[in-house]
């Protein structure tokens, strides 16, 4: 017992010294990611009509932010939205500010967040009653007269690289919802590195009904690649059948953030935030290979540390279901970091991957996206005996399915969710 303690505070200390060294290796290190140009949101502007109400609306990046206000506000993990109403009616209409954040921000608590003046970057200092009557200013008016337009800001909390919100607005005996999704200007990941619609060319996509996608998907092989692109990984476990702008906004409302690309900074600072037990919502995930590729796509849900959180891999499959694309992908629950013999620093997944096979399926259902959900085979059985491991040296158990998720624009009830008479995990009979 006492050889473990001390073997386990060896190692401790090892990653720990390893993470200071990180520390300063990249102190001196110009790390900036480049961004848009400033102001450039209003080129972004996404806009939706619905019955003589027309909504426009665009996510500010950090650097604009903090140009259009003269102030860091993405320090404060403050993060406007400018919202643009246009009532064609001839009554009231209100915005229902909660629906763009629960907990947004009011004028005077942004103002408060930035009551020095040292936080004041621009050439004339405010009093802190003036900083409250200048974001109240910009912020947007809850009530829009009939045959009339209001614009301006909602200080919503900051959402690294993607931002998936509602806007609201209701009347009486009416009401409005639009949906946006959007990503953040300057932010690297692998899915903006990754140009889905040049991946495969139109006449090498086949389009599949259900039974031959049943197929497809049971002869696909069992697990991704590793980093040598030839050892079996994690097991493929999921698929996903939706456009992709509805997949990342589905997953995105349910609190999944994109992941950074690996870059020396980012992996320096995900050393350092496993090690230290702090959060780093974008951190990478290393890269695992199927079709010839990395994934197209990689999204997290982090707890209060990185050691902990869910995070799945997807690629773009050369088939689609009736017409609409299929994502084939990995699922699986970090619960710790480990030196590796393979990756050197790696972390812990939870053996039993099912049960983040079922986590990504009631996330679905609770974002009421979700049309249709059914089991097949294709990764194969697994339990303590049959000794299979992953790509870093982790044994994982599992039923052998795959869970595949058909997703839809209408919001679904969960009383009104088909389920495939498919494969049958064991607890469904």
């Amino acid at each position: 017992m006492f050889l473990k303690e001390k073997c386990y505070a060896n190692h401790s200390a090892i990653l720990r010294i390893m993470a200071i060294l990180f520390v300063f290796l990249f102190a001196g290190c110009d790390t900036t990611v480049p961004q848009a140009e400033p102001l450039n949101f209003m080129a972004r502007v996404q806009s939706k009509t619905e019955d003589g109400v027309r909504v426009s609306s665009a996510v500010l990046s950090p650097e604009e932010s903090a140009l259009r206000f003269s102030m860091p506000l993405a320090k404060q993990d403050i993060q406007p939205v400018w919202v643009e109403i246009e009532n064609r009616k001839d009554k009231e209409l209100y915005l229902m500010l909660l629906s763009v954040d629960p907990n947004y921000f009011s004028p005077a608590e942004v103002a408060w967040r930035f009551r020095a003046s040292a936080d004041d970057i621009s050439n004339t200092s405010m009093t802190l009653p003036q900083k409250v009557e200048y974001f109240f200013d910009a912020q947007i008016p809850i009530i829009i007269k009939p045959r009339s337009t209001v614009s301006g800001f909602v200080y919503t909390n900051l959402d690294p690289g993607r931002k998936a919100y509602s806007i609201e607005i209701i009347g009486k005996s009416e009401a409005h919802a639009f949906e946006f999704f959007q990503e953040i200007p300057g932010f690297e990941s692998d899915y903006s590195e990754t140009n889905i619609q040049t991946i495969y060319s139109p006449d090498k996509i086949k389009n599949l009904n259900l039974a031959q996608l049943r197929q497809y998907l049971e002869d696909l092989p069992c697990c991704a690649s590793g980093g040598d692109r030839k050892t079996p990984g994690d097991p493929l476990n999921l698929v996903i059948v939706g456009r992709g702008d509805l997949v990342f906004a589905t997953m995105a409302r349910r609190g999944w953030d994109f992941t950074e690309t690996a870059r020396l900074d980012s992996i320096g600072r995900t050393v350092v935030s496993s090690l230290f037990k702090s959060n780093y919502r974008t951190s990478p995930v290393s890269p695992l290979y199927l079709f010839g590729r990395r994934q197209d796509a990689a999204l997290q849900k982090v707890r209060a540390t990185l050691n902990e959180r869910n995070h799945l891999r997807l690629w773009r499959a050369p088939v689609n279901l009736d017409g609409e694309p299929v994502w084939v992908g990995q699922i699986s629950r970090d619960i710790g970091v480990k030196l590796s013999s393979v990756t050197f620093i790696s972390h812990k997944i939870d053996p039993i991957v099912d049960e983040a096979r079922l986590y990504v399926t009631l996330d679905t259902i609770a974002s009421r996206s979700l049309r249709a959900v059914g089991y097949v085979s294709g990764v194969g059985f697994s339990d303590r005996t049959s000794g299979r491991i992953n790509y870093t040296k982790d044994p994982y158990y599992t039923d052998g399915n795959r869970v595949v998720l058909i997703l839809s624009d209408e919001k679904t009830p969960s009383d009104r969710i088909n389920y495939l008479p498919w494969e049958q995990p064991p607890g469904r009979n």
